[in-house]
């Protein structure tokens, strides 16, 4: 039982030094992963497992703030290996999910249930990854890059 709870930790570390860093991290727990653009986990499955843990993920129920990502991914044992996977996506991808949906005052700071069901539109009905949903987000925003005018609507994958 301690061996495994040093390997949860060591585990989550690695993954914070990732998500901080973006540096290669050493897979202790030898649970399957891609490298850091994949994942094994297709887009049903992560809306599903982001709806079954959002309370626990938001106890406060005013949204998942990055602290509260942050406290989850150093409690690794909590969860299954595919919610953790749904953990590493969510904070690798943190940024581009809580702009889905312009839902808070002041600037987004939170993933909100809204955000969510947004963000169910483009892994589930349009069948995108969050690297692609990422990267398509990003055209808008480069310097020099496609406006607001400009963009269309989001490439179809997997068709």
């Amino acid at each position: 039982m301690v061996k495994r709870r040093e390997d949860a930790a060591q585990q989550a570390l690695a993954d914070i030094r990732w998500l901080i860093q973006g540096t290669e991290q050493t897979n202790l727990a030898a649970e399957p992963t891609m490298d850091d653009s994949e994942t094994y986990l297709d887009g049903p499955t992560i809306i599903a497992l982001l709806e079954k843990n959002f309370a626990k993920l938001d106890p406060n129920n005013d949204g998942i703030s990055r602290e509260e990502i942050m406290v989850a991914l150093m409690n690794p044992q909590a969860f299954s290996p595919e919610e953790y996977e749904v953990l590493r996506l969510v904070t690798k991808y943190f940024d581009t999910i809580i702009n889905l949906s312009e839902d808070e005052d002041g600037g987004e700071t939170k993933i909100s249930r809204y955000d969510m069901l947004v963000l169910e539109q483009f892994l589930v009905h349009s069948n995108m990854t969050l690297k692609e949903l990422h990267d398509w987000c990003a055209m808008s925003k480069a310097p020099g890059g496609a406006g607001e005018d400009t963009i269309g609507p989001p490439p179809l994958s997997g068709t």
